[in-house]
């Protein structure tokens, strides 16, 4: 009798899902990477900062901003302002003159509850501005660039602008973190949707991958709105903070990608007849949990399943275009990019990038989701129990490869592959 193998993915906060699966139906990769590197803290990062003192730019600050991460993402904010705040006040620099601008990209607004959490006692002690994409009156215009407009929220001019966030693999910019706060965080809406157009359209750009055009687009609205600093995140497999680079935000940037490829590439020979990936930390909804696809997209062959494990207790999130979209063919999708004047154009985006994905792969999802009917409604069926889901489908000799949670990079590595 073949052995089992017991694994577990992420489900949400504090909260796994096991699953056994035969021990030769594992697909493992080929190596691990892991960086023999002295990870540096926030502190020894503030320290090491590309020659440039954080604390000399304040010092001569009149006016500073620091662009922070909203409920959707996960770093340390919090604690990082609480440090800086304590050294501030050691090194006599007036807090009085910072704001926070909350990068919410095109999501909802934080609501009460969620800016207690993120913020704590700085919603009283500090000037906070939740970005509004949709609000015009609030962007500043920085020119084009490679066919974009770039408008951005005028709240960024200030002596000191600083950017608090992570560098984790993504989709359209290849890896999030550096000027990315700016482009989409605090963009106007038709910034984010052109530049994001252009990222399906006209860009190398894919999850892991470095250097791109979309990422081009992001460095330069750094530069132009004049993004001083940057305080980044990185984290390994099991989604716990590894280490920080500060900096400059293109150079210091680069240093955490290399950094986090070493906490989270996984090197295969070959993709995989069925992928099991949790979506965490993106749980919210569809619209941010759905980049999950994207990365096991990366290992399974055409023609294989992904099986999605998500609780997505808000359905299809912000974009209600977004589930609509979904039912049209990503031909479809595609052709009315061109010219587009609906009123969600992002929706079309990201509903094309998905589609594209169900088309080639039969993609499940393993929920809780009060939302059942409506994934039921666009063909994306969705189960209550990992284990039964993944014996219906496995087949004899299907290979199947576990990615615990959506940090993790998968990377196939041969010139003799040929994908099916």
């Amino acid at each position: 009798m073949a052995s089992e193998m017991f694994v577990e993915l992420d489900y949400t906060t504090g909260k796994k899902l096991g699953l056994e699966i035969t021990a030769g139906s594992l697909l493992a990769p080929l190596k691990i990477t892991t960086e023999n590197v002295a990870h540096r803290d926030l502190e020894t990062s503030l320290s090491m900062a590309d020659n440039v003192d954080l604390y000399t730019l304040a010092r001569e600050a009149g006016s500073i901003v620091f662009i922070v991460e909203d409920h959707t993402r996960h770093s340390p904010v919090l604690e990082t302002l609480e440090y800086l705040k304590f050294e501030f006040g050691r090194r006599a620099i007036s807090w009085d003159k910072v704001k926070l601008l909350v990068a919410t990209g095109t999501h909802r607004k934080m609501t009460e509850i969620e800016l207690i959490e993120k913020f704590a006692s700085f919603l009283a002690s500090t000037e906070i501005i939740q970005h509004d994409a949709a609000d015009g009156s609030e962007m500043k215009d920085f020119g084009n660039y490679m066919n974009v407009p770039l408008r951005i929220n005028r709240n960024v001019e200030s002596d000191l602008l600083v950017a608090i966030g992570s560098i984790v693999p993504h989709r359209f910019s290849g890896w999030s973190g550096g000027a990315k706060m700016v482009v989409p965080g605090v963009a106007s809406y038709e910034t984010v949707f052109q530049s994001h157009r252009m990222a399906i359209l006209n860009s190398s750009a894919d999850v892991g991958v470095v250097e791109n055009e979309f990422r081009d687009l992001i460095d330069e609205t750094g530069s132009r709105v004049g993004l001083d600093f940057i305080i980044n995140y990185y984290y390994g497999k099991d989604g716990t903070v590894k280490g920080c680079v500060s900096g400059d935000h293109i150079t210091a940037h680069r240093r955490g990608v290399e950094l986090a490829k070493g906490e989270l590439l996984r090197v295969f020979d070959h993709r995989s007849d069925i992928t099991v990936i949790s979506s965490y930390p993106s749980t919210t909804d569809f619209w941010q949990g759905g980049k999950a696809l994207y990365t096991a997209d990366l290992i399974t062959k055409d023609g294989g399943d992904i099986i999605m494990v998500s609780p997505l207790n808000e359905g299809f999130g912000d974009h209600p275009a977004f589930a609509k979209l979904l039912r049209l063919k990503s031909a479809e999708i595609l052709e009315e990019l061109d010219g587009l004047t609906a009123q969600d154009p992002l929706a079309y985006v990201a509903a094309y990038a998905v589609k594209n994905i169900m088309e080639r792969k039969r993609v499940h999802i393993v929920s809780d989701t009060a939302y059942r009917s409506m994934f039921d409604e666009i063909g994306l069926s969705v189960h209550d129990d990992l284990q039964k889901t993944i014996d219906s489908i496995k087949a004899k000799d299907r290979e199947i490869v576990v990615l615990e949670n959506s940090y993790i990079l998968p990377q196939v590595e041969t010139t003799m592959e040929v994908k099916l």
